[in-house]
């Protein structure tokens, strides 16, 4: 949706993205921007649909990215936000966590986990996405407040303006800092994984304004992640399980397709993915599963 009345990332300046890209002036990070590729970088669109009617969702999506087989047709629908017991089936059959433990690699999730989600999750209160399950499954432990006191957890708004609404006096890492736990992390660990779900909470609920806000918030940590990639020689991995932020006419998901963004080492071998099934074998081969 290259609207720029409708998409925030057409209406709004992304210089990090236009950097990277080179696609000069009047650069729109949309749906017409073209699958492309550079020394060590690969832009595709990829179909987030899984070959099946009505709007993708979260659950099925994830699984996809974390499995490389097709969760969506393995249901026999879309499904989400949460992974059901067919699901966790699915992604107890084989992830890209369950698979790094056993071939002896590192793996962790760099998300910070306030209190609340902890005690919800002791008291079985809680309901789990599908990188959790797959991360916790695996043996990876969450990562809490005193991690992100040491930076070894970023927020999911990447300042941390969340976490300082939620303990007043805590740490506000601010968006250079969230990239360099994060590239920390990166560089510790073989496999690290982040999840940005303020995207989807803003595309369902948030106006164009908040939209357009977050647009410049994630141009700006990702310009800082890839530039501390460039000094640390690992590889920046983006995708999402659906479209939704990028038509803000509708507060739903939509069937548009969704970027993947791969910069560094073994960025080449994703140059011809197509679909959220073909993420994680590349990731397989680029960490030699």
């Amino acid at each position: 949706m290259p609207d720029a009345g409708v998409n925030p990332f057409a209406s709004t300046p992304t210089p990090a993205l236009e950097k990277l890209l080179g696609s000069g002036d009047g650069f729109s990070f949309s749906a017409g921007l073209a699958d492309t590729a550079g020394a060590d970088w690969t832009f595709r669109r990829l179909d987030a649909n899984l070959g099946l009617p009505r709007l993708p969702q979260s659950a099925t999506g994830q699984t996809t990215l974390l499995t490389g087989r097709n969760a969506a047709e393995y249901m026999g629908a879309h499904h989400g936000p949460w992974p059901g017991p067919t699901l966790k089936r699915l992604l107890g059959e084989g992830n890209l966590f369950t698979e790094a433990a056993a071939a002896g690699r590192s793996a962790t999730v760099a998300n910070l986990y306030p209190p609340g989600y902890f005690r919800a999750l002791e008291a079985g209160r809680l309901r789990v996405n599908a990188p959790v399950h797959a991360a916790m499954s695996s043996g990876v432990q969450l990562r809490n407040l005193d991690d992100y006191a040491a930076g070894r957890a970023v927020s999911a708004d990447l300042s941390g303006d969340y976490v300082q609404q939620l303990l007043p006096g805590a740490r506000r890492a601010g968006i250079e800092q969230s990239a360099a736990d994060l590239a920390q992390l990166a560089r510790t660990h073989d496999l690290t994984f982040f999840d940005f779900w303020l995207s989807d909470e803003v595309g369902h609920r948030g106006t164009m304004t908040d939209a357009e806000r977050l647009v410049t918030r994630l141009d700006a940590f990702l310009g800082a992640v890839l530039r501390e990639a460039d000094r640390g020689g690992f590889t920046v991995l983006v995708t999402s399980d659906h479209g939704n932020l990028e038509d803000k006419s509708v507060r739903t998901h939509t069937r548009a397709p969704v970027p993947l963004l791969v910069r560094g080492p073994g960025a080449d071998l994703f140059g011809s993915v197509s679909g959220l099934t073909g993420v994680a074998p590349a990731v397989r081969e680029l960490l030699s599963l």
